[in-house]
């Protein structure tokens, strides 16, 4: 026996009409809703969601905790004629900096607060308060440092930098150019190293928005008004590039800034370089995946765990490794002292390696940067080399390798140079060269004197900053 759903044949039409009708509604509205995705057409969304959006209230939300960071250092002063050299003279650079606590833990960046004889934050109702430094990582440039609040401390609330995709709005904020608890909105344009003469190891969030002096420190806030990143450089004036720092990568050191105020790195003591198509073929490589070792520091733990030039890194701790910015960070991510597993191909084959790692000091950060760089490595000249070469006396720095392609190669400084002076300066150490070379403006020429062949002479290395 059939069901008869609906009574009467004529209520079933009825019905039927009706139901017709209201589908008919529903998809009209849909035409209509800005928030609804139909296949073939692209997103719309509503100002309270993804963007283009008001960010009143993320700004509202960030402000009360956004700081000025004041820093007095002492800088050299061209020469004065009464003193007859050149002398040291205070001078005060500004930072941004936010709270991330109400006890006043305030995260910056470490060029913000590098070197400075006195710390000092400024609220944004002008209060003034005396900081201290609890910790600082120079290979991230990230710091904490703190202040005694007198004030209820609004903190920021941490986000997911993990998630951010190309395309988002962000907002910038700090106090760039002497404009105080300034604003400024534009959307991810990127993931990637700060342009091409970027020498770390880390990736950055890349925005169009403006960054400039002054805001390094600050925070880089999403639509919500949560932190996802921390400002710190720029492409250069007028460019409208800036680059951020993940907040991820704070959040995972800062354990170890408030308790240690230092972070724990693993340094292994050797120059790696990326595989180009060329070398790959030329070392019988099926593809460019890999680090390069390219020099070993004798004596280092590369050195004793038996790493040599020509050997080709392919995995760290079994995991691949892609390029030499990948393996340096895979290292200086490791815990000092830290046992590890090396995959490398060397003469076509490939072995797996133990290496026990050192430690990562603020002088080796500075030498691998000047390598990186420069695309040198250097080794102090002592008595023994010295009497090796015949020189009058120890000092200056021996080229033991110059990367092709790079700005030293491109200056003509070649192995066995000895470099006696960076500009008017004598250097004998690494760190000392690293901070003459730093000196210099970016993409100024930096005079160099060199020993070779018996007789000093000059040439130029280009800065790339």
């Amino acid at each position: 026996m059939a069901c008869n759903i609906g009574g009467a044949p004529g209520e079933y039409r009825l019905l039927t009409v009706v139901i017709s009708a209201l589908a008919l509604a529903v998809s009209m509205l849909a035409l209509y809703n800005p928030g609804v995705v139909r296949p073939g057409e692209g997103l719309r969304t509503t100002p309270a969601h993804d963007g283009p959006v008001d960010f009143s209230v993320a700004a509202e939300a960030v402000m009360p905790a956004l700081v000025k960071v004041e820093n007095l250092a002492l800088g050299e002063h061209p020469e004065i004629p009464a003193f007859g050299a050149a002398v040291e003279v205070p001078h005060t650079s500004d930072g941004t900096g936010f709270f991330i606590d109400k006890e006043g833990l305030v995260l910056t960046n470490f060029h913000v607060v590098d070197g400075a004889q006195v710390l000092k934050v400024v609220t944004r109702g002008q209060r003034e308060y005396p900081a201290e430094l609890v910790g600082s990582d120079p290979l991230t440039d990230i710091a904490l440092i703190r202040i005694k609040p007198d004030f209820d401390v609004k903190p920021v609330v941490l986000g997911d930098s993990d998630s951010l995709k190309v395309g988002q709005w962000v907002l910038a904020m700090g106090n760039p150019l002497g404009l105080e608890f300034f604003t400024s909105a534009g959307i991810i344009s990127g993931f990637g190293p700060p342009g091409a003469g970027y020498v770390g190891i880390y990736d950055f969030i890349q925005v169009d928005v403006n960054i400039e002096p002054g805001n390094s420190g600050g925070p880089l806030v999403d639509y919500q008004g949560r932190v996802v990143g921390i400002n710190n450089a720029y492409l250069g004036p007028g460019t409208g590039i800036g680059f951020s720092i993940p907040i991820k990568r704070a959040i995972d050191i800062l354990p170890a800034l408030r308790t240690r105020g230092a972070v724990s790195r693993g340094f292994l003591g050797l120059v790696a370089q990326s595989l180009t198509p060329g070398l790959a073929e030329r070392l019988g490589l099926a593809g460019t995946e890999g680090a390069l070792i390219s020099g070993v520091q004798e004596g280092s733990p590369a050195d004793k765990a038996g790493l040599r030039a020509g050997d080709v890194v392919v995995s760290f701790n079994r995991n691949p490794v892609k390029d030499d910015r990948g393996f340096y960070e895979r290292i200086n991510n490791s815990p000092a002292y830290a046992k590890v597993s090396l995959g490398i191909i060397r003469d076509g084959r490939r072995k797996n390696m133990d290496a026990l790692l050192g430690e990562l000091k603020p002088r080796q950060i500075a030498s691998q940067r000047v390598i990186r760089q420069c695309g040198i490595t250097l080794k102090e000249v002592d008595k023994e080399i010295a009497a090796r070469l015949g020189l009058p006396k120890p000092g200056g720095l021996m080229v033991l390798k110059v990367v092709p392609g790079c700005p030293s190669f491109e200056a003509g400084l070649k192995f066995g140079d000895i470099i006696l002076k960076v500009e008017d300066a004598e250097v004998n150490t690494i760190e000392g060269f690293y901070r003459e070379y730093s000196k210099s403006k970016r993409g100024s020429q930096v005079l160099i004197q060199v020993y070779r062949d018996g007789r000093p002479q000059f040439l130029t290395i280009e800065q790339l900053g």
